[in-house]
């Protein structure tokens, strides 16, 4: 074992090296949604029962049970309760996004690049590589865990002690351990990036849509996801250790397999083994677009099918989200039957207009990962031989922007055509077509102008296009906790998130339209345009 380790604390100096700002970002970013929730929850419940008790009514509506998670059962609630209820989903979710692609690209992301076989062909075990990063991700996680408590202790919200600040604190971490292991065997069983972040976030997918349904209708089910294992703990309340135990469990079991298999495995080899192609490449694939397919279409088609399974989920919640005006016996009293419809439709529009925020992400997500493409294939040789063809750089930009732009609304579209049907087959009164239209009018713009973003980042500064992951998720952040965390109504306006805050209740306006739709013509141009003076790699 020692033998197969060698050398394993040299690779560990240079990942932490090479990885520090990515991590600290990411770091900075987690502390900021720790502090920043506990704190305005604190606030909230600080001084009177009034906005506690609508803040608790509101998390156990069925559409916020659904993103947040279910609030625990307890006769009284206070701060820490529901910061356990509202931040344990979100900062799972959150740090395996960290994580995971972190662990690939110290594994099989430096083997894919022929780093690896560089460093092997020294003093280097074979395991060493796979230790190095487990190590990292034990490193990484503990300090985020004890900043985490650092900041909970400080804010000390209501109803919560050191012992319940630790656990929580503590929880995060396996959470990551758990999520950063999942990861390394993706990395293990595969034999390229792609597929492994793939199958990775389809997981993590699958965890949050599992949890998602059994919080609503079936919460002894729960158990099925591993987020709901974190759920299962109840912080501040039960303080339940079983589910943490059951997580660390899983986590270790699941290191040791991805070490198993690192040990016993080529190196560039995967246990899964990929199709044998064939002999000679089909003539329609001598164009980059057809290329562009050829590769991308099993990211595009696993977007695609996420989308739609998650908006058939999603939008199957809002049944309930239209009849909780219906149980009020208040306004019932209040409200004829007339009014009580309108008032419940102005709901589930509210809740359409929360989730529509969610749906520009993925396909954000969806458009940004194949323009990144560009960047990447570029840094591994890829296009080398491409450069060599007749091909002009700027035809093969265009190709990579135009795919990563057709499918983030392609993703868009299944999955809020999802959402809207599925919903329409729960809800006693379906929503008239005209809101379906407003959510495509508002949202395909802001989905092509943040797409345009990263085009622009990845021909111009090409080394600078993490931060739009940064850019991205602060203004998903602020837009989702505007309302819980009372944040000023236009505090989302620096990115299309609060641009589109309103719909599908009203139009988009049009000055943000006309913003969307300029900005990104111009951003498309001026990433095409950076390409161009780029040399062949960055």
């Amino acid at each position: 074992m020692r033998h197969s380790n060698r050398n394993a604390g040299y690779l560990l100096r240079a990942n932490l090296k090479q990885n520090l700002k990515f991590s600290l970002i990411w770091l900075v970013i987690l502390i900021m949604m720790i502090a920043s929730g506990a704190g305005k929850l604190e606030a909230a419940f600080a001084g009177g029962a009034s906005g506690s008790k609508e803040i608790v009514k509101m998390l156990r509506e069925p559409g916020m049970a659904a993103m947040f998670g279910a609030m625990p059962k307890v006769d009284t609630y206070n701060t820490a309760i529901v910061f356990a209820g509202v931040m344990v989903v979100f900062m799972i979710i959150l740090q395996a996004l960290w994580v995971m692609p972190l662990m690939i690209r110290n594994t099989r992301g430096q083997e894919e690049s022929g780093l690896l076989e560089m460093v092997r062909a020294r003093n280097v075990g074979r395991t060493a590589a796979i230790t190095a990063a487990s190590l990292e991700l034990l490193i990484d996680s503990a300090i985020m865990g004890i900043l985490y408590f650092v900041s909970l202790a400080a804010v000390n919200m209501g109803g919560t002690d050191l012992y319940g600040d630790f656990l929580f604190s503590l929880g995060m971490v396996i959470a990551n351990l758990l999520f950063g292991a999942i990861a390394l065997l993706f990395a293990q069983l595969t034999n390229n990036t792609r597929t492994a972040n793939m199958l990775s976030y389809m997981v993590l997918t699958a965890a949050y849509l599992v949890r998602l349904v059994t919080d609503i209708q079936h919460q002894n089910l729960t158990w099925l996801s591993p987020i709901g294992w974190f759920e299962k703990a109840n912080f501040y309340t039960d303080n339940n250790l079983w589910a943490l135990g059951l997580a660390l469990l899983v986590s270790i079991l699941l290191a040791a397999s991805a070490t198993m298999i690192a040990r016993n495995r080529d190196l560039g080899a995967g246990i899964i083994a990929e199709r044998t192609g064939r002999a000679k490449a089909a003539g329609w694939l001598r164009s980059i677009p057809a290329l562009l397919w050829r590769t991308e279409r099993g990211l595009f088609a696993g977007w695609l099918i996420g989308a739609v399974v998650f908006g058939g989920v999603m939008g199957s919640v809002l049944g309930g989200v239209g009849d909780i005006l219906k149980t009020n016996p208040l306004y019932r009293k209040i409200l004829d039957v007339g009014q009580i419809n309108a008032a419940n439709q102005t709901m589930v529009l509210s809740f359409l207009g929360m989730y529509l925020g969610i749906f520009v992400a993925l396909a954000v997500t969806a458009g940004v990962q194949v323009a990144f493409r560009l960047k990447r294939d570029d840094n591994l040789g890829y296009l080398s031989v491409i450069h060599a063809e007749k091909p002009t750089r700027t035809t093969i930009s265009v190709s990579y922007y135009c795919f990563g732009l057709l499918a983030g609304v392609f993703v868009l579209s299944a999955g809020l055509l999802a959402l809207f049907f599925t919903g329409n087959t729960v809800l006693s009164h379906p929503l008239p077509l005209k809101y379906l239209g407003r959510l495509f009018a508002a949202s395909v713009p802001a989905v092509i102008s943040f797409i345009a973003l990263g085009i622009a980042l990845v021909g111009l500064w090409p080394r600078l296009s993490s931060l739009f992951w940064l850019y991205m998720g602060a203004g998903l952040i602020v837009q989702i906790f505007r309302g819980l965390f009372d944040l000023p109504k236009h505090a989302g306006n620096f990115t299309p998130f609060g641009w589109i805050a309103n719909v599908p209740v009203e139009n988009v306006d049009q000055t943000w339209l006309i913003v969307m739709v300029v900005s990104a013509i111009v951003l498309f141009i001026l990433g095409i345009a950076g390409y161009r003076r780029q040399d062949l790699s960055l």
